[in-house]
């Protein structure tokens, strides 16, 4: 949220056409006056007033303020503009903030599309009689499921800037503020209509579906998708849609001036600020942005020797841990380049790189096989250039994890010493099979086929992840997946192959015994409607324990389309909570998050 300023004074400035009483009169104003100045909090409201015996006794929401009766003529209340008039035996006048009935003429302004960048949000702008804070809530259409988007901002001051976020388009949006005092307690409340223009070209997604489902039990939060655009090629439109299928936060950037080609490679994630961070591909930086789409920070890893692809995301300790390509990198033969193989970790508030991981260091880059040019899609297959695509990184306790799509799962530490790798035994030279895991049935017994154990067909109770993204930790230890089945058990089959199935799938890793064990998985039995053969992935959702499975592309919609998915799974049960369908759709990732930060 931004502040249009500090707009703290005493009451002092309050004080209208004040002719203070001369020294020598009997009925002593000016000591009157400075009882209410010395007493009186820049938080407190004058609520009612009485004569008891000789003091004219003011009460304030938090106090009583007496004055002799002798000095005051009259007290004039109006409660629409949140003042009163006090009145003395002299003439002169003290004007005191008192409570008012409603909050209309405390809205200054509204403005809607503050930044030009976020069409779905507006300020309001409030000059308050006293210190106090803002509750807003956006209310939600007649007859939608979706709960209306209620936040109560943080900030105590006269002078606020209220961030409403989570607006309809095309829609004239129903929207309440309510004041309060410091603590919380309601003083009064008003209703405003804000009205949105239609979404402009690019507009997201074409058409939405939300399948009938059990949404009572859904994580809070609404689905943010991270669109490239039209293409990779495009400027990327994040947005965000509820539980109705209604687009309700996006980002337009088609005309900020460094931003209007932004590649948002796997997408925006929240920062403990509140902003968002992601990267940009098409200048090779690292981008901090608000809500409203403003760029707070960037960093140049072009002028670090890197170029930017995939993933962004802020670390435990506030570090910044990204997927980058060294520029000057070459295969061993000294003369090809080689790409999205390299991760660094970066000081956002020095801006410099802290460590540096160079994943061909750590893992076998002779290992691609995964390729054939006759198929359609081909540019998606593993070249000896792109041998690794690594496309997420994430912190795991002390230590790190990162999904690189043609090689599996690897664990490593700070100084890169690898820990473990789940991923097909085919293909790895002796000196790296020691860091592959073993893997187990259901019950805990060792797999023996050798088949399974290469990667050559799945197994009933176990499989491998294959062309992978998203591997994520989970409070329980272990470690989930998108698996997305490209090229699985070392088969490239068409898109079209009805055969093919992407699913998420978790893991128990046994550090100790070297071993993996699979111990639950969604999406294998849905078959092709939920194939993705690239992009796509995974979330832990903590209030409720499910999941979110969500394939980005490709896949077979209800309505005979092709698109990506949200589907949030009860793990326990397997069922479906909630399930959105993206018609035409391709994104890179997709999240459950709240609207609001918990920082404004």
């Amino acid at each position: 949220m931004k502040t249009s300023g500090i707009y703290i004074f005493s009451l002092f400035s309050f004080i209208m056409g004040v002719t203070a009483c001369s020294d020598n009169d009997e009925v002593d104003c000016r000591g009157a006056i400075q009882t209410i100045q010395t007493q009186l909090q820049e938080s407190d409201l004058l609520k009612s007033s009485a004569v008891e015996g000789d003091n004219y006794v003011l009460s304030f929401e938090t106090k009583t303020v007496e004055l002799p009766a002798n000095t005051v003529q009259s007290l004039t209340t109006n409660p629409d503009e949140w003042k009163s008039i006090l009145t003395f035996i002299d003439g002169s006048s003290y004007t005191i903030p008192s409570v008012g009935t409603s909050i209309d003429k405390l809205v200054t302004n509204v403005i809607v599309n503050p930044s030009g960048y976020n069409p779905l949000s507006a300020y309001a702008v409030m000059n308050l009689p006293a210190l106090g804070r803002m509750k807003m809530i956006v209310h939600s259409k007649d007859g939608h499921r979706t709960p209306d988007i209620e936040y109560f901002f943080k900030s105590i001051e006269k002078g606020q800037t209220v961030t409403i976020l989570g607006l309809y388009p095309d829609y004239k949006n129903k929207v309440t503020l309510v004041y309060t005092d410091k603590d919380g307690k309601e003083r009064a409340r008003s209703t405003i209509h804000i009205q949105t223009e239609k979404l402009k070209n690019p507009t997201p997604p074409k058409k939405t579906n939300v399948v009938p489902a059990d949404i009572s039990r859904m994580e809070p939060g609404m689905n943010l998708i991270s669109s490239p655009g039209e293409s990779e090629a495009d400027t990327a439109i994040p947005y965000m849609i509820d539980a109705d299928g209604e687009i309700r936060w996006t980002l337009d950037w088609v005309n900020h001036p460094e931003l209007n080609h932004i590649d948002i490679g796997c997408g925006l994630s929240r920062m403990k600020s509140g902003n968002y961070l992601h990267g940009d591909g098409y200048r090779d930086k690292l981008v901090e942005v608000n809500t409203l789409g403003e760029i707070v920070k960037s960093w140049d890893l072009r002028a670090m020797g890197y170029s930017f692809h995939h993933d962004v995301a802020e670390n435990a300790d506030g570090k910044l841990l990204a997927t980058v390509s060294n520029i000057s990198a070459k295969l061993a033969n000294g003369k090809d380049i080689r790409y999205n193989d390299y991760m660094i970790e970066l000081d956002p508030v020095k801006s410099q790189i802290t460590q540096v991981w160079d994943l061909a260091a750590m893992i076998d880059s002779s290992r691609y096989q995964l390729t054939d040019p006759s198929l359609p899609g081909a540019a998606f297959g593993q070249t000896q250039s792109n041998w690794a695509h690594n496309n997420a990184l994430i912190g795991i306790g002390n230590d790190y994890l990162a999904t690189i799509r043609f090689q599996g799962v690897c664990k490593f530490n700070h100084a890169g010493g690898v820990k473990w790798i789940i991923s097909p035994h085919q293909g790895w030279r002796d000196k790296y099979q020691n860091l592959l895991l073993k893997p187990l049935h259901a019950d805990g017994s060792p797999i023996t086929d050798p088949d399974v154990i290469a990667g050559v067909k799945s197994g009933d109770d176990f499989d491998w992840p294959w062309g992978a993204h998203t591997a994520v930790p989970l409070p329980n230890g272990n470690v989930m997946v998108f698996d997305n089945g490209y090229g699985r058990n070392f088969v490239l089959a068409r898109f079209d192959d009805q055969s093919l199935y992407s699913r998420a799938v978790e893991y128990e890793v046994n550090e100790e015994q070297r071993t993996v064990r699979q111990v639950w998985q969604f999406g294998k039995e849905g078959g092709h409607k939920y194939y993705a053969p690239a992009r796509s992935g995974v979330q832990y959702l903590p209030q409720t324990g499910n999941r979110l499975f969500c394939p980005g592309m490709e896949n077979n919609l209800s309505d005979g389309s092709t698109g990506g998915r949200v589907v949030e799974i009860d793990p326990a049960t397997g069922q479906v909570i909630f399930e959105l369908e993206i018609s035409y759709a391709v994104y890179q990732r997709a999240r459950r998050i709240t609207l609001y930060p918990d920082n404004l």
